[in-house]
């Protein structure tokens, strides 16, 4: 670490400003302006581009074993402590090299995970090389880094004693003997450590939460600075240009973040490359003129493509055209650019056909399909000749998110029989909450078909990954097969003056 912080230091091309911290950004990916406080300083600084590569911290686990009373236990980081400089964290802790057995506890209070176990296994072949007997206690190893098991099998060659256990051992509190049932000898086994390593607990650093909140970034469960979706791997956010490395998105091992950094460089080539192909090449307007500044657009934005200047504003180079904020205007003052969704009109076979008694009828359907999974699932369908309707028609849109109620209500009284709302598994939308809010419109507006008198069978919602193909081909005939016992459309039939079914009479 401190190797590399001389090496940036030496940079004439780079900044090296220990202490400061983020507390606000502005402006658009290829021209943020950050805002940075140091001690009583406040300064700004200008950026293409943000990479957050933050620590994390460790909380040892130490009551969850019951061992917050002994006088011989240690955190992973203390052991790391000791025999790196050969002092310890508390007073009357023995030293490794006074030690005749040491134990480690490992995987019983949480999952492992890589980092922790490389970070065992290396202290372990160091305590090994001094001398001490050591042994671990362990639900499982996670060995699946690179190195892992090569470094475990150096360990077992030097006298390490591994203990796979399905659950935790029985600890003294004052941490002088363990005990657990052999499996292979059958029997109790006691060991007297004298000195016990806990595991610790990684979590996320100090400053996430804040910088999340500055930056708009959405973490994930843990507090981690990338959410759990698959479109953000490997390093990306839900922002344009800000990326998240290393321990700032998770725990990973050197290895690893290694790889993220390589990986950063090389994305960070693309986006500029893309900013400079795109950059007024605008996919979403705002008409001021219907705008009341209710700031549904600002709030709701995935990717925070909108800022505020007396009303909202939208950034050609930020938005990424997923078509949340249209779809949600309740003043309709957002459009979509070039999507097509505009000019949906279904193709029905037979429109002037009285009804299903006229075999050439046929129910017709509109699937409107997320292009990043349902649409591929789709296009798939027809490619491997899967059994579709004929009455089928496949609609390309952004993001399920972006299909709208107006969307849906002129696709009705143009006369398709029946919607299909086709978009990403949860944890999976590109737009992160796009799916949700798909799925709202469809409940929302087959209750409202509902008190007029229509049924809200009409409307179906589902979620596909891309390679469902025969779950696609499933759910279109499954909505065909309840529209051919409903019959037509009856908005359609009323247009047309004939008469409308007594199970979807119009009585508003």
């Amino acid at each position: 670490m401190n190797q590399a912080r001389a090496e940036i230091r030496s940079r004439k091309d780079a900044r090296f400003l220990p202490g400061a911290k983020l507390t606000g950004c502005r402006g658009e990916p290829g021209n943020f302006t950050l805002r940075l406080e140091s001690g009583e300083q406040v300064f700004e600084e200008s950026a293409a581009a943000v990479v957050l590569a933050c620590e994390m911290r460790s909380a040892p686990l130490f009551e969850w074993y019951g061992l917050t009373r002994a006088r011989n236990a240690v955190s992973l980081s203390g052991l790391e402590q000791m025999l790196a400089s050969g002092t310890g964290e508390n007073p009357g802790v023995p030293l490794p090299e006074q030690c005749k057995q040491i134990a480690f506890l490992f995987g019983f209070a949480q999952e492992g995970d890589p980092l922790n176990q490389r970070r065992i296994l290396t202290s372990l072949r160091a305590l090994d090389e001094m001398g001490s007997g050591t042994c671990v206690y362990a639900r499982d190893l996670k060995v699946s880094d690179d190195g892992l098991v090569e470094l475990a099998k150096t360990d077992r060659e030097l006298g390490t004693i591994f203990f796979k256990l399905d659950q935790a051992p029985d600890i003294s509190p004052d941490g002088s003997g363990i005990r657990h049932t052999d499996p292979v000898l059958e029997r109790e086994v006691l060991v007297q450590p004298d000195l016990i390593v806990v595991e610790e607990q990684l979590l996320p650093g100090p400053a996430n939460q804040r910088l999340a909140r500055v930056l708009n970034i959405i973490p994930n469960e843990d507090g981690f600075l990338q959410e759990e979706n698959i479109h953000r791997l490997p390093v990306h956010t839900n922002r344009r240009c800000v990326f998240s490395v290393g321990t700032a998105r998770g725990i990973l091992t050197p290895g690893q973040i290694r790889s993220d950094a390589a990986n950063a460089a090389l994305v960070l080539q693309d986006e500029f490359q893309a900013l400079r192909e795109h950059f007024f090449q605008s996919r979403a307007f705002i008409d001021e003129d219907k705008c009341c500044v209710c700031l549904t657009c600002y709030r709701l934005c995935p990717h925070g493509a909108i800022s505020l200047e007396d009303k909202p504003v939208i950034s050609s180079a930020a938005c990424q055209g997923c078509g949340l904020c249209a779809s949600q205007c309740p003043q309709e003052a957002i459009s979509m650019l070039d999507t097509g969704l505009n000019d949906v009109e279904p193709s029905r076979q037979a429109d002037d056909s009285p009804g299903w008694k006229d075999p050439a009828r046929t129910p017709g359907i509109i699937a409107f399909c997320c292009r990043n999974s349902a649409y591929e699932a789709g296009m798939a369908a027809y490619a491997f000749n899967r059994d579709l309707p004929s009455g089928l028609e496949i609609v390309d849109v952004p993001c399920a998110g972006s299909i709208s109620r107006e969307l849906i209500l002129n696709s009705l009284e143009n006369g398709a029989d029946g919607l299909l709302l086709l978009g990403c598994h949860s944890g999976a939308c590109k737009s992160t909450r796009g799916t949700d809010y798909a799925r709202y419109q469809g409940e929302r507006l087959g209750a409202i078909l509902e008190e007029v008198g229509l049924s809200r069978e009409r409307i179906r919602f589902r979620t596909l990954a891309e390679n469902m193909d025969a779950d696609f081909a499933a759910y279109t005939r499954e909505i065909e097969k309840v529209l051919l016992q409903m019959g037509p459309n009856p908005l359609k039939e009323m247009t047309r003056g004939e008469p409308v079914s007594a199970s979807e009479k119009n009585t508003p």
